[in-house]
C-alpha cells in the first residue's frame, strides 16, 4: 500500500451509441447485449481516496450514503486482496441519475484511484472488467474516444476494450432537460423493460446494429451513425413502454418536443440525430461544425433548457 496521502483518478462520462439495456446477470451486471460508446471530454468525475476508519463516500463535498460504495469496494477486497478502508472524495461535474452517465465516470475513476492506491498493476481491460460490478456503463469510460463492452459470457470474458476509428469530428448537443434525480433507476429500468414481449427482438436487433455501427464508423460515415444511434435508442425506449411489469417512460413533454425539433432540423439540411439514455435529457449527434448553428436553434426555441456541446473525450487518467 501507498503512504496515506491517497490517489486521484479522473474518468469522463461516456454516451452510448448502441445501448446496454437489460442484464443476463444482475449480481455480475453482466449485460444481454454488446455495446458502444462515445467518451466525453466535457463530463467528468474526479475522486480520491484516503485512508479512513470506515469506507465513507462524499460527493461535491457533502457527505452521501455510502452502501453502495462500500458493497462495491468489498467487490474489490474479495477479488483483488482485503485493503484498509477508504474515504472516497468524489466531484462530479455531471448531474446525479439524471440519465447523463454519472455513474459510469464514478464508478471508473473509484475503481483506477483504488487500484492506484492500492499499487495494483491492472490491465485497463481488468479495470474495465472491475468496474462493471459498481456499474455496467463505467467499463466504457476508461478509453478514448469510441469504447465497445463485450457482452462476454461470464465475469473473465465481460469488458470494454478501444475501437479505433479514422478522426472523426463528432459532436453531441446535450440538451438538460432536467437534472433531477429520476423517478425509476437504471437498474430497476431494465429490469421491467426486459418483461416486455419485444426484448429479445430488441437484443437480435442490437447485435445487427453493433455491427452496421462499426462499420460507419470506420467509413467516417457520420449520418449512418446518427441513424443508427437514434433507431436503436428509439427502440430501447419502446421496451420501457410495453414492459408487462409496469411500464413507464422517461420522456417527458419537453423530451418530446426536442425530437420533434430534431427532425425538423433533418429537414433543413443539418445533420442531427437524437439519443438518450436513462433520463429524459436528449444528446443530439452532429458534426463539430454544425453544432453551434444545432445548439443556437434550440436555444431559441427553449428558453429554460440549458444546451452544451460535447465532444470526444480522453480515457482515465491521474493526478
Amino acid at each position: 500500500m501507498t503512504e496515506s496521502t491517497g490517489q486521484t483518478a479522473i474518468a469522463h462520462t461516456n454516451i452510448a451509441l448502441i445501448k446496454y439495456w437489460g442484464k443476463a446477470d444482475p449480481a455480475l451486471n453482466l449485460p444481454t447485449t454488446s455495446s458502444l460508446s462515445l467518451t466525453l471530454n466535457e463530463y467528468f468525475t474526479k475522486t480520491r481516496v484516503e485512508e479512513a476508519a470506515e469506507d465513507t463516500l462524499l460527493i461535491n463535498d457533502l457527505p452521501q450514503d455510502s452502501q453502495r460504495v462500500h458493497d462495491f469496494l468489498n467487490v474489490l477486497r474479495e477479488e483483488k486482496g482485503d485493503f484498509s478502508p477508504v474515504k472516497v472524495i468524489s466531484e462530479n461535474k455531471v448531474p446525479l441519475s439524471a440519465g447523463l452517465a454519472s455513474s459510469a465516470s464514478s464508478f471508473a475513476a473509484l475503481t483506477a484511484a483504488v487500484a492506484k492506491y492500492n499499487g495494483w498493476d491492472l490491465s485497463l481491460e481488468e479495470l474495465s472488467r472491475l468496474a462493471r460490478r459498481g456499474s455496467g456503463s463505467a467499463t466504457r469510460s476508461f478509453f478514448p474516444g469510441f469504447a465497445i463492452w463485450e457482452k462476454g459470457s461470464n465475469d473473465h470474458d465481460s469488458f470494454a476494450h478501444e475501437f479505433n476509428v479514422p478522426d472523426l469530428p463528432i459532436a453531441l448537443v446535450v440538451c438538460k432537460i432536467s437534472g433531477t434525480i429520476k423517478k425509476v433507476s437504471s437498474s430497476d429500468g431494465m429490469r421491467r423493460a426486459q418483461t416486455s414481449p419485444d426484448y429479445d427482438q430488441w437484443v437480435a436487433e442490437s447485435a445487427k446494429q453493433l455491427d452496421e455501427m462499426k462499420q460507419a464508423l470506420s467509413q467516417s460515415d457520420l449520418d449512418r451513425v446518427g441513424q443508427l444511434a437514434e433507431a436503436n435508442a428509439l427502440a430501447m425506449h419502446d421496451l420501457n413502454l410495453t414492459a408487462t411489469d409496469r411500464r413507464f417512460t422517461y420522456f417527458n413533454q419537453n423530451t418530446m418536443k426536442v425530437f420533434e425539433q430534431v427532425k425538423v432540423l433533418r429537414e433543413k439540411g443539418y445533420l442531427a440525430y437524437a439519443t438518450m439514455d436513462a433520463g429524459p435529457n436528449v444528446k443530439i449527434i452532429t458534426n463539430q461544425e454544425q453544432a453551434p448553428a444545432i445548439k443556437d436553434f434550440l436555444a431559441e426555441r427553449f428558453r429554460k433548457i440549458q444546451f452544451d456541446i460535447a465532444t470526444p473525450g480522453p480515457g482515465i487518467s491521474y493526478e
